[in-house]
């Protein structure tokens, strides 16, 4: 049999190898700057990234999206995090530090499955097999004929998802996987939840990979659940301060996918029944590394294969899962392998076949990742007018253009790009309505102005059908066309200014004017259109918002006892408010904005705060109890 020698330098030569491949492939991302991918929300990670830069002392309100929310709402925090010291360790421009980080994290994947492979079957043949598979292949167009149209047929499938549809925090939670899993098996409970805590906090699908991954673990071992379960309720322990039960319910509820809200159904029984007798059938194998990979492979493949072949929404967004299909299919591949003589002959003709396979991907990367000069693109021009014309005002910043502004502004805007994580429904089907005008008729400029208003917008911007951005969202784009007064008008991109009494996003009304339930619909504007015309009444007070920081504010006007002030910022059970020495109730109003009521009679002044609520304070105190526990058990066991 042709055995590889397994010096110890070996391992390390071969996983340099695969980086080095990947490197290869995908060189230009290491020092890019913007590139040609504006469709995609990618400038929209840039600009948390540039949030947690710009504010170290202050993560705990993000202003920026949707009316603001809680800082663990807008995304899972490592990837901006890393994104942002890399920026001020190299002072490189966000943009290419997030391109750097999301390099290397590209090219660090197949090595540590290389590592993952390597420990658990101890042949460097089937883990450089493994690493060579994910580099070069792509297993999920192979099976899904229908995302072949999405690159040519072999190793495309991984960089063209990283680039075009920004899929870089859940390619960076790929990377971190296998270094999870590693240390999940072999039982090693510190670096296990680490490892595990990394994942999650870099993207929601690698809670899902992580449940997948130690269920078949424990099944191919046939033993170890209770301790993997264990495990994983000290994980979320430890991160339940960035991902507490609230945040689950809203991702719960808020989940699309391309055929409406996620739904298993009967579907998610035959998956599980599949799954059973899979795990039955391959009981008598004896290699554990062999039943976990066969066991793997088949979650991830009927999760993508049931979406795209079988119209089957198994998991919430079941069309992202073939990124896990790739990583399955090439640890099964690799399994497989271990199990023949002769594997480095096999291997070595992968090898030989990986040269044109390289060039091939390397041709298919290199016009992806041209850069382009930001300041010449329309979206650029529009978000650079804003920010320099309406300072601190929110506007409605629509199409991709949304996903830059906040990479260059501290600028609130009504949308942002992640909506999974919105805590306002209201704002979402505003948001929806505004777009698509859904039943609005000859009304439709009406009905938005009506939304604008509520939810506090100085301005909205419309790309009519000539526009260079890349969706053009509007159904009816010229409905505003003599409606509006015009701020700006470049190509086919229009700015138009919302006419508001004031700018703040503060405001006192009467007491019947709150909207007191919430709308249903985006034409239920019954209990919306008492609150737009007490804004715009001239009777009322006139309040200013000035924010000190972006979780803290303060609100200053003349005002009477019966009345309120409504703040056009998402509520949130973190906020208080107090006037001089009193606390100030804070509730939500029927559009989820904040109401206040300091019984002020004349002159007032009211400091807004957003700090930590009793669910965070409890999930501080879980947290803490879990990093103890990390600490201490080993060293009892």
């Amino acid at each position: 049999m042709l055995r590889f020698p397994r010096a110890s330098w070996h391992p390390i030569v071969l996983s340099f190898t695969l980086f080095c491949l990947n490197a290869y492939i995908c060189r230009e991302l290491f020092t890019a700057g913007f590139i040609g991918n504006l469709s995609s929300n990618e400038a929209a990670f840039v600009s948390i990234a540039r949030f947690f830069q710009l504010h170290p002392g202050d993560w705990q309100w993000f202003p920026w999206f949707n009316g603001g929310m809680p800082i663990e709402n807008a995304y899972q925090p490592l990837l901006p995090v890393a994104t942002a010291l890399a920026g001020s360790l190299s002072g490189w421009p966000l943009e290419r530090a997030f391109h750097c980080t999301m390099a290397l994290a590209f090219c660090c994947g197949p090595v540590t499955l290389f590592w993952f492979v390597f420990d658990w079957s101890a042949s460097l043949a089937a883990a450089f097999f493994a690493g060579l598979i994910y580099s070069l292949a792509s297993p999920a167009e192979w099976v899904i004929p229908i995302l072949r149209l999405h690159g040519e047929g072999w190793g495309s499938l991984r960089l063209f998802n990283l680039i075009r549809y920004a899929e870089d925090p859940h390619i960076a939670a790929l990377t971190l996987l296998p270094i999870a899993l590693l240390f999940l098996r072999r039982g090693k409970l510190l670096p296990a939840v680490i490892a595990s805590s990394a994942v999650v906090l870099t993207n929601g699908f690698g809670a899902v990979d992580l449940a997948i991954g130690c269920l078949c673990i424990a099944l191919s071992l046939r033993r170890g659940m209770a301790r993997l379960m264990a495990t994983g309720l000290v994980t979320w322990l430890l991160i339940s301060p960035w991902l507490p039960p609230s945040l689950l319910l809203l991702m719960n509820r808020d989940q699309w996918s391309a055929h409406g809200y996620y739904h298993g159904g009967l579907a998610i029984v035959a998956a599980l029944a599949a799954f059973a007798a899979l795990w039955f059938i391959t009981r008598p194998i004896a290699s554990a590394f062999e039943r976990f990979a066969i066991l793997l492979a088949l979650p991830m493949l009927i999760i993508p294969a049931g979406y795209f072949l079988l119209n089957m929404t198994l998991v919430p967004q079941a069309s992202r899962y073939q990124l896990e299909f790739e990583m399955a299919a090439a640890i099964l591949l690799a399994a497989l392998l271990a199990r023949i003589p002769r594997q480095w002959l096999v291997v070595a003709a992968l090898i030989a076949a990986s040269i044109p396979l390289t060039k091939s991907a390397r041709r298919f990367a290199r016009p992806m990742l041209q850069p382009i000069d930001i300041a010449q693109t329309i979206q650029y021009k529009t978000d650079r007018w804003l920010n320099q014309n309406l300072p601190g005002s929110r506007a409605m910043v629509s199409g991709d253009t949304e996903f830059l502004y906040n990479a260059i502004s501290e600028n609130p805007q009504m949308s942002g790009g992640h909506e999974p994580t919105v805590p306002d429904l209201v704002n979402r089907f505003a948001i929806y309505e505004i777009y698509t005008d859904t039943a609005a008729g000859d009304h439709a400029a009406d009905v938005s102005l009506i939304w604008l208003k509520a939810f506090g917008n100085s301005a909205v911007t419309i790309p009519a059908e000539k526009s260079r951005e890349n969706y053009h969202p509007f159904t009816h784009p010229h409905k505003f066309d003599g409606a509006l007064p015009v701020l700006r008008h470049e190509e086919d991109d229009t700015i138009f200014a919302i006419p508001r009494r004031s700018n703040s996003l503060a405001h006192v009304l009467p007491r019947n004017a709150v909207v007191s339930r919430e709308p249903i619909h985006g034409l239920d504007l019954d209990p919306v259109r008492p609150y737009v015309a007490a804004l715009e009444d001239p009777a009322m007070p006139v309040a200013t918002l000035t924010w000190q920081g972006p979780s803290r504010g303060t609100i200053v006007t003349t005002m009477k006892p019966d009345q309120l002030i409504s703040v056009q910022e998402t509520y949130a059970p973190g906020w208080r408010a107090t006037s001089g020495s009193s606390e100030i109730p804070v509730r939500k109003d029927g559009l989820g904005l904040m109401v206040l009521a300091p019984h002020c009679n004349g002159p007032c002044e009211v400091d807004l705060r957003f700090g930590a609520s009793a669910e965070a304070w409890l999930c501080r105190i879980l947290c803490t109890i879990a990093s103890l526990t990390i600490l201490i058990l080993p060293r009892l066991e």
